[in-house]
């Protein structure tokens, strides 16, 4: 059981109450259907992201297809809900049976006995993940959630705005240099248009110009914080430059009213840092269907994008074990990551099913570049307690993209912080 105050995790036991997760099958209240005895098995797969529920459907009808005496019922808790959800829902010994795991939070549900080994699952695959996703959700020799994706930051930029101004699309030949003078190029502020936004985000934001520039975020151990860091320091003046010193980003007021993804998507930012996983979004977007497209980061020292990857994991408190984990197995087994390519849902984890989904993908937009980012990706920072040192450290970073705090100052505030928490 996770060592939380009691008044939050019965706080938000009650809201779990409210809204059903306390009944999704794996906990004390649970129905203890088992596929074994011929009668219909109901299991619950948490996620976090709408725009990846139908792919995720999808596999759970494929699954069902196979297994007819199993139901998989997929949920959507939001993001800003979801770790707190799992949290209370662990103290009652009732997560649901399987659902998604970061590497961020892998380390607590570990620690916390929450998640079911499932190295005899792994084994039957192995070789076929990144070695560092796979260690993200390993202790001890034991795996305790399956890679399901794999993520890259990419550019996007508007085509229409580049065609306007007539300057030539990014390439791979592009540095820092020649992207902030295309950014200042393009930015129109009588318009309302800026070449570029940089807000206060970490992964599709300044954490790719800290790895640019040869920085970090933590320490290689992870217990100390290294946003004092003089090549982090340097990385995030650059990025704050371009609101503060340049004017070629919108200000931190600006997006406080129109976030970034909203500026881009109504054709007011002619480029922005983001995710591959926001293929199926902006795709479903008719504007940015026929306006957008992607390239790879501009090099800054060196050449980096963050890469990411979340896990499938089990219940450790589940009553339907069998078929939790016969589920599993199939979304991490070539077939059900073919699946998830093909959909267009996420980047497979599964090596050589990233194919299907720029065959899925490419059509539209040049995905191909999220696969060429991953030689030279940098994992995202993770660790115990590393997802409230990350909260911590963007509020106290904000002064310095407002104008209100010098870089130096912000992250020595920032790293004093993390360490307090990484400590704990």
């Amino acid at each position: 059981m996770f060592k939380f105050k009691k008044t939050l995790a019965c706080a938000v036991g009650a809201t779990l109450l409210a809204a059903g997760l306390t009944a999704c099958g794996s906990g004390q209240n649970a129905t203890d259907n088992k596929s074994d005895s011929g009668k219909e098995t109901e299991i619950t797969y948490a996620i976090w992201d709408k725009i990846q529920q139908p792919g995720m459907q999808k596999l759970a009808d494929e699954f069902m297809k196979e297994n007819k005496n199993v139901k998989i019922k997929v949920q959507v808790i939001p993001w800003n809900e979801y770790w707190t959800k799992m949290e209370a829902s662990a103290n009652g010994k009732n997560l649901p049976d399987v659902f998604w795991m970061n590497g961020s939070e892998a380390a607590r549900y570990i620690k916390a006995d929450a998640l079911m080994d499932l190295t005899e699952s792994y084994n039957k695959e192995k070789g076929n993940y990144p070695e560092d996703l796979v260690k993200l959700y390993s202790k001890d020799n034991k795996t305790y959630a399956i890679p399901k994706d794999i993520s890259t930051i990419g550019l996007w930029y508007n085509k229409e705005i580049f065609d306007k101004k007539g300057i030539a699309y990014p390439d791979n030949t592009w540095d820092w240099a020649k992207f902030k003078e295309v950014a200042k190029q393009l930015t129109d502020t009588e318009q309302g248009i800026y070449g570029f936004g940089a807000p206060n985000d970490t992964e599709v934001g300044y954490y790719n110009a800290i790895f640019q520039n040869g920085g970090k975020v933590l320490s290689d151990d992870k217990k100390k914080s290294e946003l004092n860091n003089p090549a982090t320091q340097e990385a995030l003046q650059w990025w704050a430059d371009f609101s503060l010193k340049d004017k070629s980003s919108p200000t931190v007021a600006q997006t406080a009213e129109n976030d970034i993804r909203s500026l881009f998507a109504s054709g007011k930012l002619a480029m922005i840092f983001d995710g591959s996983w926001v293929f199926n979004d902006n795709a479903s977007n008719e504007y940015l269907k026929k306006n957008a497209d992607i390239a790879v980061l501009p090099k800054g020292k060196v050449r980096a994008t963050v890469y990411n990857g979340l896990g499938n994991a089990v219940s450790a408190y589940t009553k339907n074990k069998e078929a939790a984990v016969k589920f599993v197995e199939f979304l991490s087994s070539k077939k059900g990551m073919e699946i998830q390519g093909s959909t267009a849902t996420a980047i497979p984890a599964y090596k050589g099913a990233d194919k299907k989904f720029v065959e899925a993908t490419k059509a539209t937009f040049n995905t191909e570049v999220f696969s060429e980012m991953l030689e030279y990706g940098v994992l995202r920072p993770n660790g115990a307690n590393f997802n409230r040192a990350e909260s911590t450290a963007t509020e106290d970073l904000a002064p310095i993209f407002s104008g209100k705090s010098t870089v130096s100052d912000a992250t020595e505030k920032a790293a004093k912080d993390v360490n307090d928490i990484l400590a704990e």
